[in-house]
């Protein structure tokens, strides 16, 4: 308990919820500005050295079925402060660009994880959404019934840190992991490497309205990205 506290607490000095706040503006401004990808980026990648790969795809406004979704808030700001914090391996969805890249097949995110996983040793996923306040669980886990983590028993593990961290309502497989086209789903079944969906619930979303719970959550992810890469 006296490390959980020491990290809250550097967190807490270290002011890393106004510093989440300044990353969201800078790299996952909220428009509905479409920009062509042969011609621009819409992706931030940071190569880290632990064996894990962070990734928010939904970090920004994105298409499906030809209407533009909202963004899964300050997932992208999560996953870049995860960079930092654990050198892991990170991706972001930074432009809106015509896609969904949890939904599309051909899907030009999912072919950047291909290729920093080919070129990189990676070796698990963590694929980072963002679930509404009113939802009922702190986190949910999506496996699509286990079959995305290729039979390593990687759960325990993970829900132990998060309920480490404060994070105890815990459920699985409300959302669809399970998709044909999902990142965990492909990440699995095309790269065969094992990847978790995890769900966040808003109210660990909001750094400047609740950064205690904020800190609470980066705590977990951190500790979880750490343990996974060991």
């Amino acid at each position: 308990m006296d490390k959980l506290e020491d990290i809250l607490k550097e967190f807490s000095r270290s002011h890393i919820n106004e510093e989440a706040v300044n990353i969201e503006k800078v790299y996952f401004y909220k428009t509905d500005k479409k920009i062509n990808p042969k011609q621009e980026d819409p992706f931030w990648v940071s190569i880290g050295k632990l064996p894990v790969l962070v990734s928010a795809p939904h970090a920004v406004r994105h298409y499906r079925q030809k209407k533009i979704k909202m963004s899964d808030q300050f997932t992208g700001s999560i996953v870049y402060l995860l960079n930092q914090l654990t050198g892991c391996y990170a991706i972001a969805a930074t432009k809106l660009y015509g896609g969904d890249p949890n939904f599309d097949n051909p899907c030009i995110y999912k072919d950047r994880i291909a290729e920093i996983c080919n070129r990189e040793n990676v070796k698990f996923i963590l694929d980072i959404h963002g679930a509404a306040r009113e939802r009922e669980f702190d986190v949910d886990l999506g496996t699509n019934r286990g079959e995305t983590l290729l039979k390593r028993n990687m759960l325990e593990l993970v829900e132990r840190n998060f309920q480490n961290f404060g994070l105890s309502r815990i459920t699985h497989d409300h959302f669809a992991a399970s998709g044909q086209n999902s990142i965990a789903n492909f990440v699995a079944c095309e790269l065969g490497i094992p990847a978790l969906q995890i769900e966040i619930n808003k109210q660990y979303r909001v750094p400047a309205q609740n950064p205690h719970g904020f800190h609470r959550l980066l705590g977990a992810l951190m500790a979880i990205v750490r343990e996974l890469a060991h």
